[in-house]
């Protein structure tokens, strides 16, 4: 199923995506492999469900079994458009080892941080959301 630009949630075969309150929330489903078409598709399917419009992103998952060297380049760098920060929410001792080795690795262009508590991670999100969005806010 293809992403509707303008609608709220959505999902496909590797997360599901929701935009609430301006902020890009993605959860990854347990036991998916992502290699690099996968990881093509996925940003591409996600710049056309936000419209093309930027967002802060908050990023769970559920257990990814992996995710292939190219694909992790290809997220890091290609796959920050429209992303104005990153916030990770860690459940796991394997999710931390696999997102403080993510992020070590490829060091995206983006600010990032990783957090146990999601609360924490959208009040850290907040300062990063599009300016004309705050303003709509005020």
């Amino acid at each position: 199923m293809e992403p509707v630009p303008g609608s709220n949630r959505w999902e496909s075969r590797f997360a599901v995506v929701e935009i609430k309150d301006d902020i890009y929330y993605v959860t990854y489903k347990k036991g998916i492999t992502i290699n690099l078409e996968d990881a093509k598709e996925m940003i591409r399917n996600r710049l056309i469900f936000a419209g093309n419009a930027s967002y802060p992103m908050l990023v769970e998952e559920e257990g990814i079994s992996s995710i292939a060297k190219d694909a992790r380049e290809y997220m890091s760098k290609e796959g920050t458009a429209g992303v104005t920060a990153g916030a990770f929410i860690l459940k796991s001792v394997y999710s931390t080892f696999l997102i403080n080795f993510y992020l070590s690795v490829t060091r995206p262009k983006i600010p990032y941080r990783m957090f146990t508590d999601k609360t924490k991670a959208i009040e850290w999100l907040q300062q990063y959301k599009p300016k004309a969005i705050k303003e709509k806010m005020a």
